[in-house]
């Protein structure tokens, strides 16, 4: 069950969810399964955008927002702190 409002009445009416049928499953034709054991090979799934691929480590794009962050504020206030803050993200 779902509530659903009226307008601009504030009136709440409670209302039950119908089940949706099933499509009809029409008979396969013998001639035009599959072949046993999958047929086609599963290829990965695609990365999605905005990360970057170093050897050895993988950045996605709020990995380099923070690079970048860091740097802006090591590149304004010339703490060197930041920089140890920046080489520990390479690392873990």
């Amino acid at each position: 069950m779902y509530k659903r409002y009226q307008g601009n009445s504030g009136k709440v009416v409670w209302v039950e969810d119908a089940p949706r049928p099933s499509p009809p499953q029409e008979p396969q034709d013998p001639a035009h399964r599959p072949p046993p054991g999958g047929g086609a090979q599963r290829r990965p799934a695609p990365r999605p955008p905005g990360g970057l691929r170093l050897p050895g480590m993988d950045l996605e794009t709020e990995d380099l927002l923070l690079l970048l962050i860091l740097y802006l504020l090591y590149r304004e206030s010339g703490d060197s702190e930041l920089l140890m803050i920046i080489g520990a993200m390479f690392l873990l």
